[in-house]
């Protein structure tokens, strides 16, 4: 009988021990199901999206031309990029240069000052751009531009930076915009051609290449007159 008890008794404890094991595993895989779930919903919920180029207004300004005694020429160029920023988490950038090229020959700079654009939120980046006149002037091309009338520049403003994701983590993203300003010198007007890309991801890290654009990227073009 004392043999019995105890057989019974001990097969009891190895049940009790089952089901104990059974209900952890039980609680861990909900646990685990539940992380999941938050996580996936946190993932969606403030998953970096690439910023988009919404407008690109370039202003122009001719200060000074002649011809005679001497070429002269000072001219202002401003690519103003306006950024529209469709995820929850902000966008910082730090500052950046690109190039201002007349007939491929660099003229001038553009300068982007460090900035953030909020989650959820557009912002207009306005880079400083600095046109060298006497260089401009001594281009083998400028006389025949200038009789023409028109004078063709190529400016590039770079936006350089970083998607943030719950403050923790940070997704590259690259903004390039390119614009084509004709400037008619005899009319003090002027036109622009801009073409924007936006670049997410791996790729964005070898931004400052001038490999735009590839695969991956999104690509948007404004014109104004």
């Amino acid at each position: 009988m004392a043999e019995e008890a105890t057989k019974t008794k001990g097969k009891k404890g190895f049940l009790a021990r089952r089901k104990a094991h059974c209900t952890a595993c039980c609680v861990a895989l909900a646990v685990l199901l539940i992380l999941g779930a938050l996580a996936l919903a946190f993932y969606f919920r403030y998953r970096p999206r690439p910023p988009r180029v919404v407008a690109t207004p370039v202003d122009v300004s001719i200060d000074e031309f002649a011809l005679l005694p001497h070429p002269t020429l000072r001219v202002s160029v401003g690519v103003h990029v306006v950024v529209a920023n469709p995820s929850n988490s902000p966008f910082r950038y730090g500052a950046s240069v690109g190039a201002v090229t007349y007939h491929s020959a660099p003229v001038g700079e553009t300068l982007v000052p460090a900035g953030e654009v909020g989650g959820r939120s557009t912002a207009r980046v306005e880079p400083a751009t600095v046109v060298d006149g006497v260089k401009v002037a001594e281009n083998p091309h400028f006389a025949s531009d200038a009789v023409a009338g028109m004078l063709p520049f190529v400016a590039v403003v770079r936006v350089v930076g970083k998607a943030l994701v719950l403050r923790a983590f940070e997704v590259p993203v690259a903004v390039e915009v390119v614009c084509l300003v004709r400037m008619y010198v005899f009319h003090g007007e002027s036109s622009s051609r801009c073409t924007s890309t936006v670049r997410a991801g791996p790729r964005a890290a070898a931004a400052g290449e001038r490999s735009f654009p590839a695969a991956g990227q999104y690509a948007h073009e404004h014109e104004h007159e």
